[in-house]
């Protein structure tokens, strides 16, 4: 039981997570760190967890700039 909350959390949070980090962040810090704001929307939507992870690994660490 526990471990299936958990499994559903890591599915669906960690994708919506990631869909809300990026579309609150400016198109101009996603051209700075040379990616797109609406491919990192659109994709945790489509392709889930893999996506989300992705984001989180190779895109978001590269934002010096917090969130405003």
């Amino acid at each position: 039981m526990i471990l299936g909350v958990l499994v559903l959390v890591c599915v669906i949070g960690l994708p919506l997570y990631c869909i809300i980090d990026a579309a609150t962040r400016s198109s101009d810090d996603f051209r700075a760190v040379d990616s797109n704001k609406t491919l990192w929307v659109v994709l945790p939507f489509v392709f889930g967890i893999i996506a989300a992870i992705a984001y989180l690994v190779a895109v978001r660490p590269k934002f010096k700039i917090p969130r405003q």
